[in-house]
């Protein structure tokens, strides 16, 4: 969707992802592509989060510096180093959806095999770094992406706090908060998020892309009111993407934790 000329609808580009292959067009790029970054994206994010966090204690703890402060600290150097972790499988799973090639019918096998086929063309045709293109601007994105997401859905919680009569809140008030501070930040963000995807699009294979070069041209070419109509396209999907995230990783995580190692009755 954001890397579609403007005024595509969802509809359209369902419709040209499912043309050929049916409801399993909706998948390619998932295997193995999709999956390596599934698989690796909360492990590498928990683990870089739990280092920053261990860090920043102390200096929570004295005072140094306020929660808030420290947990959404904590939350963007994570996302920043994941954004650098996964930003090869990033390419090659955008490389994968924006290709052409893949909107032919073809088994899932098939499908599989093109991909891993493609991720080697890459390399053999523009080069091993060619899978950090994109890389700055994804790790940036990265580091927005949670910090907004700790910072918001902490305000948020702490504004429920502040009214709860009981001084603690419900698994459905975290919920709510964490939907809340998700929004906001898909609102904040987006631009970047769609500047990445413009950025590692299989059409621009083999070039050297500047996100700043790409910013200024499409600038002058529609305007400030093209520019927030094209940066603002996949607001929806965004948004859902990031609000379930955001739950996941700041409720579901912690109820996790509190099952595994919590006290036991």
């Amino acid at each position: 969707m954001q890397t579609s000329p403007p005024g595509t609808t969802y509809t359209s580009v369902l419709k040209s992802i499912t043309a050929e292959k049916g409801i399993a067009g909706v998948w390619d790029g998932f295997i193995p592509w999709g999956v390596v970054q599934a698989v690796g994206k909360g492990g590498v994010f928990g683990l870089a989060h739990s280092m920053a966090k261990k860090y920043l204690q102390p200096f929570i703890d004295d005072g140094t510096l306020p929660e808030v402060v420290g947990l959404t600290l904590a939350g963007g150097i994570a996302g920043g180093f994941q954004g650098y972790v996964l930003s090869p499988t990033l390419l090659l799973k955008t490389r994968v959806m924006t290709n052409a090639v893949f909107r032919e019918k073809m088994s899932l096998l098939k499908t599989t095999l093109l991909s891993l086929t493609i991720g080697f063309d890459v390399v053999k045709d523009e080069g091993i770094l060619t899978l950090m293109k994109g890389s700055n601007v994804f790790a940036t994105k990265r580091v927005f992406d949670w910090s907004t997401r700790y910072f918001f859905s902490d305000v948020f919680e702490s504004l429920f706090l502040k009214y709860s009569a009981t001084g603690k809140l419900t698994g459905s008030e975290k919920i709510a908060a964490s939907l809340l501070g998700g929004t906001a930040s898909t609102i904040s963000t987006l631009p970047l998020d769609v500047l990445v995807a413009k950025t590692q699009d299989a059409k621009k294979a083999g070039e050297k892309v500047s996100a700043w070069k790409m910013f200024k041209e499409e600038l002058d070419e529609v305007g400030w009111g093209g520019l927030y109509n094209n940066y603002m396209m996949g607001f929806e999907a965004r948004l859902a993407h990031v609000c379930f995230t955001t739950v996941a990783m700041k409720v579901g995580t912690a109820m996790a934790y509190e099952y595994m190692y919590g006290p036991k009755e």
